[in-house]
């Protein structure tokens, strides 16, 4: 034979086997789970998906598969001699189907426990697993009794099948389009991008994987043979890899972090009201407020705009006081001491309603929230909050335990000044959290239920968009199926016409309300999905889950999770009660689930309204690109409160002010930029003020 013909029949074979390999149903022992898992992913979810999601998605379930139907696949095969031929093959498959079925057919229980739920679960893989296992067994089998010498019929089997699941996905893309809501912002999904970003993942998922596997076999030839050196070495990967992933993840959220220090010239101006945080007489500084407080201080309702919006006269002026994430003592007794001695400066101990909020992890707080609570109350209100964290709240779940320990201590303080005060001048105690700001302040009162309400004196708690990887969402608590909830005292709602449905007294015994919609996959996300079915898609289904959104044991739990990152698509103004979307909700439950002042139909749309145009306003603020072009907010319009304070001129803050304590590098070492320079000097003088 010739080189060229040897070169010839060398390509031939690669590239039959090439084809084999990526025949959806035989090309390996885990190709039949692997199709499953990537036509699930076109299936209707919770939410809408551009085409990066939607690949992303498609490529966790592929990844998901393969590696459950190798593990089933090898596991099977050390059951059997080498060599064993298609009999044996598919007995022991069988008999691991058989098993398989016989785990997935228990009948699931009311209220019944995870490893239950697991074993059944369990069941269904290994019955799916044996049964791909065994076509892929078969297409081998066929391989070897009938060999092609060309490439041509594999070529073309394979061609074929992979237009069929193309078609399948396709087919399946337009239902899903069809069945789920849209959000306000198109959500371009197109099947080709989907599958190039399918692809991308799984080659960044096998890369690493099988990267992750070659450091522990170097390690594993470096140390030597025997178990105790292998099961050293592989814990060495395994904290070599955690090491990296976790410098890689501190660095990016450290980057993300510094817009907390940026200055939007919007909201650039300190307020000169003594009633807000970082205005005249605040321990305060503005410029230590951070991004998202610099917003809420600056974005006060006045008495003013709350009078005309009512058409009745305003009590007080709001009383507004923020603790920034880079407000000194850095500690949380601290902060919390901090955020005391705001609440006695302005006097919010003598207002009617006490408003507590915890934030989300970047320190964002629902203006519209805020603004519905000062117009409603006619201006009777402070509100009081403490940041926690600088990153969007999925980068900040490390941070939850601090925001729950700030949480507590304001809780404490509070209670105990209260207590110095007789009964008729204690202000009413209201908590206040979204997304991850409910999961930290519900975690307060985890462990007590009601009792800790009365513990820390708070009179009512909303909580909106609560997570369901929160203890209150695990524990059964947040649904009142907890001997720490009396019946009726806590209570979910998807929407304000079941709360209104409510007889007064049973509104009058709700002390927690927790407004979570039907399908906001951030409210759904619970590890319980990877084994067990939830009854949000049992037959009894909410408002916006789709009926043909259907469990799949593991590839679920990723759609979900994908699904989390596009639950909110907002359109400033353009109210929505979808997702994790609960502006068109908030005004309702703030006024009802509070118990606050009654309003009149008229003045319930007239707040609504004014919630939308206030909306607008703040997002131009925060889009201009000066002062000038930024819309003046309610606190710096024509009236008493027009002035305001010295604009801050930088760009951005110095940060916290232990840094700027720190040993600053010799001029010879400095950057020579321009940018760098005025940075420096801009911290020089906020240092030396």
């Amino acid at each position: 034979m010739s080189d060229a013909e040897g070169v010839r029949d060398a390509v031939a074979t690669g590239t039959r086997r090439a084809v084999e390999w990526l025949n959806p149903i035989t090309g390996s022992p885990s190709a039949a789970l692997e199709t499953s898992a990537w036509l699930d992913a076109f299936s209707p979810s919770l939410m809408p998906r551009t085409s990066l999601l939607q690949g992303v998605a498609a490529g966790l379930g592929v990844l998901a598969a393969r590696g459950v139907g190798t593990a089933v696949d090898g596991a099977l095969r050390q059951m059997q001699p080498a060599g064993a031929g298609l009999g044996r093959h598919l007995a022991v498959r069988g008999l691991a189907g058989a098993l398989g079925t016989a785990a997935g057919a228990l009948a699931p229980r009311p209220d019944e426990r995870l490893p239950r739920a697991g074993v059944r679960s369990a069941g269904h893989v290994l019955a799916s697993a044996a049964v791909g296992g065994a076509l892929y067994d078969v297409g081998v089998w066929l391989r070897t009794r009938y060999p092609a010498q060309r490439a041509l019929r594999p070529a073309v089997v394979t061609a074929l099948a992979v237009a069929g699941v193309g078609a399948r996905a396709g087919r399946q893309l337009v239902a899903r389009k069809a069945a789920i809501e849209r959000w306000p912002v198109e959500q371009r999904n197109t099947l080709p991008a989907a599958i190039a970003t399918a692809f991308v993942t799984d080659a960044v998922g096998s890369g690493l994987a099988r990267a992750f596997v070659a450091t522990r076999g170097a390690l594993v030839g470096y140390l030597g043979p025997g178990w105790s050196k292998r099961v050293l070495a592989g814990t060495a990967n395994a904290a070599l890899w955690s090491s990296a992933f976790s410098g890689l993840y501190n660095a990016g959220i450290a980057a993300i972090g510094r817009a907390n220090e940026r200055i939007e010239p919007g909201y650039a101006r300190p307020p000169t009201s003594t009633l807000v945080s970082g205005g005249p007489g605040s321990v305060l500084p503005f410029a230590d407020l951070g991004q998202q407080g610099r917003r809420y201080v600056t974005d006060v309702l006045t008495p003013e705009v709350i009078s005309d919006v009512l058409e009745e006269p305003a009590i007080a002026h709001p009383i507004r006081t923020y603790v920034g994430f880079d407000s000194e003592p850095l500690y949380p007794s601290g902060r919390a001491e901090l955020a005391l001695t705001e609440l006695e400066r302005t006097g919010a101990f003598d207002r009617s309603h006490l408003l507590l909020v915890n934030p989300t992890g970047t320190g964002w707080v629902d203006h519209s929230m805020i603004e519905a609570a000062e117009l409603f109350t006619r201006g009777d209100i402070a509100t009081c909050c403490i940041q926690y964290g600088r990153y969007p709240s999925f980068l900040s779940l490390q941070k939850v335990a601090l925001g729950r320990g700030q949480f507590r201590l304001l809780l404490w303080g509070i209670r105990q000044r209260l207590l110095e005060r007789p009964p008729d001048r204690r202000p009413k105690v209201l908590v206040f959290g979204e997304s991850l700001g409910a999961w930290a302040s519900s975690d307060v009162v985890m462990y007590a239920g009601l009792d800790g309400f009365d513990h820390y004196g708070i009179d009512r708690a909303l909580w909106v968009g609560l997570p369901g990887l929160a203890k209150w969402s695990r524990n059964g608590m947040a649904r009142g199926s907890n001997d720490l909830v009396p019946p009726g005292s806590v209570t979910v709602f998807d929407q304000h016409e079941q709360l209104a449905a409510l007889t007064p007294k049973e509104r009058d015994e709700l002390r927690a309300v927790i407004l979570s919609h039907d399908n906001d996959p951030i409210a759904q996300l619970s590890p319980d999905l990877l084994i067990a079915q939830p009854d949000w898609l049992g037959d009894d289904r909410g408002r916006s889950v789709p009926d043909g959104m259907a469990w799949t044991p593991i590839v679920t739990f990723f759609h979900v999770l994908i699904d989390a990152a596009n639950a909110m698509v907002t359109v400033p103004g353009e109210f929505k009660s979808f997702g994790h979307d609960y502006r068109a909700d908030i005004a309702r439950f703030v006024l009802d689930g509070y118990a606050l002042p009654a309003a009149t139909a008229t003045q319930i749309a007239r707040v609504e309204q004014t919630l939308r145009d206030l909306e607008r306003e703040r997002s131009e603020r925060i889009a201009s690109s000066s002062e000038a072009a930024a819309p003046a907010p309610p606190s710096q319009r024509d009236g008493p409160s027009t002035l305001a304070g010295v604009p801050l001129r930088q760009r951005r803050t110095a940060g916290a002010r232990w840094r700027r304590r720190l040993p600053r590098r010799p001029p010879s070492e400095a950057s020579p930029t321009g940018s760098r320079s005025e940075l420096s000097s801009v911290e020089s003088e906020l240092h030396d003020s």
